[in-house]
């Protein structure tokens, strides 16, 4: 049977099917988590950027607020009054010298180079500094000054051999107002700084400085393996941009925050700012000295202190020692390791001759070369009772921040001769009276026009304590009588009106008797006003007072606000009122100035860095005062130096004589004397802290301090105005008749036409 053919079935090999479940509790944790890690990642990522962000932006705000804002506080200059020379004028050559080495001038050999001077023989050769006085911007100049018998007998303009009217001088600088920081600093611009300067401090300090973006890793790496081997921090990796950053922003601590901080601020700064602009900044940050409590940034400031030079007439030397106290300014300080800088600064030129900044036969030269530093830096300021005025005066325009931080140009009245003889005069003065305790105060005004052309507030003059010529208040005694007299004046007395030095009682508001006395306990009869004035008789003047000129008297003292109290005791007529020194000045100021206020300042004009003018002070002047009874008061004040009180002045000055008050307090507890000439009006005070005895009357004391000051200075003696009002007339001082001119007593005194004596004196 035949077999069938048989097929055989193909069938898929089927796998069985997965059962769909749900997924398990800890897959899907595991799921979810992987997920918000990424998040949560991402989420950090993006803050950390913010942050990062925010932290760039911090930094470059810090930038902007130092470059734009104006990147250092620059304290305020005072300079003092411009020193015009012309031939006749009274100046010798030390006193020039003085005023040079006051400004920093440099006493050289050879022919001078800006702020230097040489002498040659009887003339004085300087090159002065360029400098703005507003008016004119006058360029450095080449000027020899030939002197005669202490006069200018000459002047030359050097270059062309031309005669020359009349040169400024640029003036002195007396004194700055720092910031709250302590930093000093002269800024230069960026075409200001010498090339050789810059290739000098890159070589030393940053070679890579042109190449690198802030950050040297070359630099970083070879401090690094210095360090290592050394097992000790002795090299370091910044750049010159880390190292201004440092300076200018973070503080010195060593972390690496803050070397973080630097790195980032480096970068940004190089990314804002050009090589010459950071070079530039550089070089007027650095800090390079410390002079007493101010430390001395930055090359221009730190030059002028050293070498007496600006950085544009530094010599190849100098440069080397002022870059190698980049590195250590306490370790190679030239006053204090004078050794140790030389070794630097010789360190320094060998780096110049090998980068090939300066050849072999300047480098012999320049290691040959002693340091050239001055023998001792100046004082921060040397004037600061003056300087303290001006500051005061100040105050209603300008705050003490302003001061600090603005860098304004204050030019003041300042006369720093007359100055240099107060100080010598006063200290000649006191070693007569063998008082250690014995204080001082004194001004010296140009009473024509308010300018205060010297002051000190100190017997140490330079010492910035207790300022008494403006702050100590003290009885002013017999120096009310000139303005008393003048009062009885305007009542209707003259010079010649008969009074009576006699025993007087006033019963005061509290039921107390009053007796004053005269200074020698003494009476001394009838007499002529003139003859009580000159004598300072008490008891004259108290009756006179009470009688009609006490109202007057304080009505005159308001018009110059110096009235002190609301209440009026009679004992103000002898002086019980209290006043500054500075106060008292402008008292006799009115009196000097034939009745004309002027009030008393410093200060001439302000300008800003960019020497724009922002202030002028103007010359203010009001009549307050009727000239003919002034000038009868300043007759009488003559005579006082003539023949009373301060008769003193007419035997050691002879044929010189000023107008001139003595004044003394209870106790001798203080000693006063005014004193003035043709021009300046002087005040002089002595007296203890303590307010005890210092047994000086005016005549004995003060008097005897100005007589020093004045035999330094010289004065013309005082010339009294011309007013028709006015008729002259010898009289007898006994009883105030008419005497004639050949009597040895009689004196010649002023008289209102309608008030000239009627009767008359016989020759005694």
């Amino acid at each position: 049977m035949p077999r069938k053919a048989s097929r055989s079935k193909k069938t898929a090999v089927s796998r069985p099917r997965r059962k769909k479940t749900a997924a398990s509790p800890s897959r899907r944790k595991k799921i979810t988590a992987g997920s918000s890690r990424r998040k949560k990642y991402l989420v950090a990522a993006v803050l950390l950027l913010a942050a990062f962000a925010v932290y760039l932006g911090y930094l470059n705000y810090l930038i902007n607020s130092r470059f734009e804002g104006g990147a250092w506080a620059l304290p305020s200059r005072v300079y003092a009054r411009a020193l015009e020379l012309y031939p006749n004028l009274a100046i010798s050559r030390d006193q020039l010298v003085y005023e040079l080495d006051l400004s920093s001038y440099l006493q050289v050999q050879r022919e001078p180079l800006p702020g230097q001077y040489r002498l040659l023989g009887d003339s004085l050769e300087l090159h002065s500094r360029q400098f703005d006085f507003g008016d004119q911007l006058q360029g450095a100049r080449l000027v020899q000054v030939f002197f005669e018998r202490g006069r200018i007998s000459a002047l030359t303009d050097s270059s062309s051999l031309s005669d020359l009217q009349l040169f400024r001088l640029p003036p002195v600088i007396l004194g700055s107002y720092y910031p709250d920081n302590g930093e000093d600093r002269l800024l230069l611009a960026e075409n200001e700084v010498p090339q050789r300067l810059i290739d000098t401090l890159i070589a030393v300090e940053d070679r890579g400085f042109f190449a690198h973006s802030g950050l040297s890793p070359m630099a970083i790496l070879r401090a690094l393996l210095a360090n290592l081997q050394a097992g000790k921090a002795v090299q370091g990796g910044s750049t010159l941009t880390q190292q201004l950053a440092k300076n200018l922003f973070l503080t010195p601590e060593k972390s690496l925050l803050r070397k973080i901080n630097e790195a980032f601020m480096a970068i940004l700064l190089e990314l804002r700012f050009s090589k010459q602009t950071i070079i530039t900044a550089y070089i007027n940050e650095v800090f390079l000295l410390q002079q007493n409590r101010i430390a001395i940034h930055g090359f221009a400031r730190a030059s002028r202190m050293l070498f007496r030079r600006s950085v544009d007439n530094l010599e190849v030397q100098h440069v080397a020692l002022l870059v190698g106290m980049v590195k250590g300014p306490s370790r190679y300080n030239p006053f204090r390791a004078p050794e140790t800088a030389l070794a630097r600064r010789n360190l320094v030129l060998k780096v110049m001759l090998e980068q090939q900044l300066l050849d072999a036969n300047e480098h012999a030269r320049a290691v040959a070369a002693p340091l050239g530093v001055v023998k001792r830096l100046p004082g921060v300021n040397p004037f600061p009772a003056y300087l303290d005025l001006v500051k005061r005066q100040l105050q209603s325009s300008y705050s003490g921040d302003e001061l600090a931080r603005r860098g304004l140009r204050v030019f003041t009245a300042f006369d720093p001769l007359l100055q240099r003889n107060l100080e010598l005069g006063l200290a000649n003065g006191l070693k007569n009276f063998a008082q250690p305790e014995l204080q001082a105060a004194v001004v010296i005004v140009d009473y024509l026009n308010g300018d205060i052309q010297a002051l000190v507030g100190d017997r140490v003059t330079d010492y910035p304590g207790f300022n008494r010529a403006l702050m100590a208040q003290r009885p002013i005694g017999s120096l009310v009588k000139p303005m008393l007299l003048y009062s009885l004046l305007e009542d209707g007395l003259t010079l010649a009106s008969k009074v009576k030095d006699e025993p007087i009682r006033i019963q005061q508001s509290d039921g107390k008797i009053w007796e004053p006395r005269n200074y020698d306990r003494e009476l001394h009869g009838e007499m002529s006003l003139y003859e009580a004035f000159i004598r300072s008789y008490n008891l004259p003047f108290v009756r006179l007072g009470v009688e009609n000129g006490l109202e007057t008297l304080v009505q005159n003292l308001s018009k110059i606000k110096l009235l002190k109290h609301d209440v009026v005791y009679p004992s103000i007529l002898l002086g019980t009122t209290a006043m500054s020194a500075y106060e008292v000045s402008q008292m006799f100021q009115v009196i000097a100035n034939n009745g004309y206020f002027t009030p008393l300042t410093t200060i001439r004009s302000v300008a800003d860095q960019g020497n724009r003018t922002l202030a002028r002070v103007p010359l203010e002047s009001h009549k307050l005062f009727d000239q003919a009874r002034m000038i009868q008061v300043q007759r009488a004040m003559i005579g006082v130096s003539e023949s009373g009180t301060a008769g003193y002045l007419a035997e050691r000055f002879a044929g010189k004589v000023p107008a001139g008050k003595t004044g003394t307090t209870n106790d001798l507890r203080d000693s006063w004397f005014v004193g003035f000439s043709q021009r300046y009006l002087t005040v002089v005070w002595l007296g203890r802290d303590d307010n005890s005895p210092i047994n000086l009357t005016g005549s004995t004391g003060a008097l005897r301090v100005w007589s020093e000051i004045m035999q330094l200075q010289g004065f013309e003696s005082f010339k009294l105005s011309r007013d028709d009002s006015l008729e002259w007339r010898h009289i007898n001082p006994a009883d105030g008749g008419i005497s004639q001119k050949s009597c040895a007593t009689s004196v010649l005194l002023p008289f209102p036409r309608e008030r000239i004596p009627r009767t008359r004196s016989r020759c005694q």
